[in-house]
């Protein structure tokens, strides 16, 4: 089981490392390409009073290669009776998701938004034998609403609140055919699921600031599972840090380095019976699930501030510190490219 307070640590050191270096004669501008944040941060800044923002990201994952602890694994370990004695064991995980996103600010302080994204994920999969096979599943992910709440506004810097409630719109119920289930179909393992099945509180602190031609921000916040779902599990709690550095290229380019710290515990609970035997494959064991990652990421920001104002984005990042508990696939590295647009001013 994660230590809560580490977790919680983790996903406040971002935040605290940007409060730190940052300057005190910043120039805040929301019509700024550095005024956004990378593609990859949601809830990144509040609107003018009117404003109306519609938005859609694509995020490509990739995980290959299993991990435990701060050690890899070849797939040979995992399935090897000497090792950790599983049958079979994932090999790959290309995971793709779409998020729609709007926005609409009733007032300068308050921005209200809602997100739904679609997931589409496959895993390949090796028996002990050497035998392959994949799983898929895809389908409408968990809905997020919520609203960017100000709370000061200080040498045009500012602070806001993102209270987002995320809601268990999205499948766990996910089936497939595997080599072990006789040509039965069988409930997948929790990965391969599209949804939490509960609701979840996901409360953030937003920071940002400006000065000259350099910009910078900072997000700390969590997901907080309430209650169990419908099929006996709750996923763990999750706690990240990120910060980000950007800098004006042109009046419409911008570039960023961006650091994250994600911290996500072991899942509670276990599915019921009809689903993979635990003793199978790693992914099937609730208690394989949790672990932390550092990455960090490159950007770039292309916004025309006109009357219909939009913007282009672009965010890759790659690990540099994974500690799982495993066996478990490990992130190698994620793509995230973005549309914004803004309709009503």
């Amino acid at each position: 089981m994660h230590d809560l307070t580490r977790s919680r640590t983790v996903g406040l050191v971002a935040l605290m490392a940007g409060l730190f270096v940052a300057p005190v004669t910043a120039q805040w501008s929301p019509s700024r390409a550095d005024s956004h944040a990378p593609i990859g941060v949601m809830g990144d800044h509040r609107h003018e009073k009117g404003e109306v923002m519609l938005s859609a990201r694509y995020m490509y994952m990739s995980m290959e290669g299993s991990r435990d602890g701060t050690t890899g694994l070849s797939d040979a370990d995992i399935v090897s009776p000497t090792g950790n004695d599983f049958m079979v064991t994932p090999t790959k995980m290309p995971m793709n998701m779409f998020m729609f996103g709007a926005m609409f600010a009733p007032s300068e302080r308050v921005t209200l938004m809602g997100m739904l994204p679609f997931l589409d994920n496959s895993m390949d999969h090796q028996t002990r034998a050497g035998a392959t096979f994949t799983t898929e599943s895809s389908g409408v992910g968990d809905a997020k609403v919520g609203a960017m709440i100000g709370l000061a506004d200080w040498s045009q810097q500012s602070l806001h609140l993102n209270a987002v409630v995320s809601l268990p719109t999205g499948s766990i119920e996910e089936q497939g055919v595997l080599p072990t289930s006789m040509g039965n179909q069988v409930q997948l393992p929790y990965p391969m699921q599209v949804g939490s099945g509960t609701v979840d509180l996901m409360p953030a602190l937003t920071w940002l600031g400006q000065t000259g031609d350099w910009s910078w921000g900072a997000q700390s916040g969590a997901t907080v599972r309430l209650g169990t779902n419908d099929r006996d599990w709750t996923l763990g709690d999750q706690f990240f840090g990120t910060a980000w550095w950007g800098r004006l290229l042109s009046r419409n380019l911008s570039a960023s380095l961006r650091l994250q710290a994600t911290d996500v515990a072991n899942i509670e609970g276990a599915d019921p019976a009809g689903s993979v035997n635990p003793a199978v494959v790693p992914t099937a064991r609730p208690d394989l699930r949790g672990g932390t990652t550092l990455e960090a990421g490159l950007s770039l920001n292309f916004y025309v501030p006109r009357a219909n104002a939009f913007r282009v984005a672009v965010e890759g990042l790659v690990p540099f510190y994974r500690s799982l508990d495993g066996p478990q696939l490990e992130r190698d590295w994620t793509l995230v490219v973005g549309l914004q647009l803004v309709p009503v001013r």
